[in-house]
């Protein structure tokens, strides 16, 4: 069976789909909650998307110069 789109839905069905959706978002920010409490008890500061990134770019190229170092070692 084929989903209906948004304008070929009835309003009792596009009702239902927005109540489904409004479950799904309230389920995430039940979590999104449980995660900032556990960052919260283990002092973990979390980080913006720009600065996560960077820390990810930077562990990186510092196995990169690891791995050079080895290299060049033996």
């Amino acid at each position: 069976m084929t989903a209906k789109s948004t304008t070929q839905m009835t309003k009792a069905e596009l009702i239902d789909l927005i109540r489904q959706k409004d479950v799904i978002i309230s389920n995430l920010h039940d979590k999104i909650d449980e995660l900032e409490k556990l960052a919260i008890t283990s002092q973990a500061i979390p980080l913006d998307a720009d600065s996560s990134r960077l820390l990810t770019l930077m562990n990186q190229r510092i196995r990169a110069l690891e791995e050079q170092l080895n290299t060049q070692q033996r």
